[in-house]
């Protein structure tokens, strides 16, 4: 298992990944479901059962108990006591990650595979401006981290704008070898205007995670 906590006078958010077969384990209390969320649960694969059961094994584990709510933008949020929070949640094989923030969020985990998928749909998110500054030696590195940013401000803009060539793009990084917490300038490209955000990522064992906070 691995957590990683958020905490400053400015930055109300937490990041938390887990491994399933941690909460598959270790956390045995079950999960009550509402009606709506029973009727939901069971209209899913089982893949995505599983799926569903880890983000609320997970949520309790760290003591929230709320429902999950959605907006108008389908975005995930927690009524709390004092102030909604936001959440939102990725799952990649054996890890579920979740961010809360009081903030709107979005988060992605993507694992670099031993099918190198992410190099055989990369005409599908990667644009040409992005791809003459990634470093082919690690270019199946780039690829993840590209799309993680591109997924991450999916979820930040409730899924309104669905074309990650169009809507979205990366300026050019370089990958931190040190593997620490790195922020990368994105955009989302509206038809009126568009929109910098500073996304962070980090590697975690063979996993890479993203997450971008908007703070206005």
């Amino acid at each position: 298992m691995y957590i990683d906590n958020i905490r400053t006078t400015t930055l109300h958010t937490q990041i938390i990944v887990f491994r399933w077969e941690y909460l598959k384990n270790n956390y045995l209390e079950p999960v009550i479901l509402s009606d709506k969320e029973k009727k939901h649960f069971f209209s899913l694969s089982e893949k995505r059962k599983k799926e569903y059961l880890g983000i609320r094994y997970a949520l309790k584990y760290i003591g929230i108990n709320n429902n999950i709510f959605y907006n108008h933008k389908r975005k995930p949020f927690i009524e709390n006591e004092e102030k909604n929070k936001y959440i939102s949640f990725s799952h990649s094989f054996e890890k579920i990650a979740i961010a809360v923030s009081s903030y709107h969020i979005g988060i992605d985990i993507e694992k670099l595979r031993q099918d190198k998928k992410i190099l055989k749909i990369k005409k599908k998110f990667l644009r040409e401006d992005e791809s003459i500054f990634i470093n082919p030696h690690y270019e199946e590195d780039y690829l993840h981290i590209i799309w993680g940013i591109k997924e991450s401000l999916y979820k930040l803009e409730g899924g309104q704008f669905y074309s990650f060539l169009d809507h979205y793009k990366v300026s050019p990084f370089c990958i931190d070898t040190n593997y620490k917490t790195s922020s990368i300038s994105c955009w989302v490209i509206k038809e009126s205007y568009s929109k910098k955000f500073s996304a962070f990522y980090r590697k975690i064992d063979d996993h890479y995670l993203v997450y971008i906070i908007d703070f206005k």
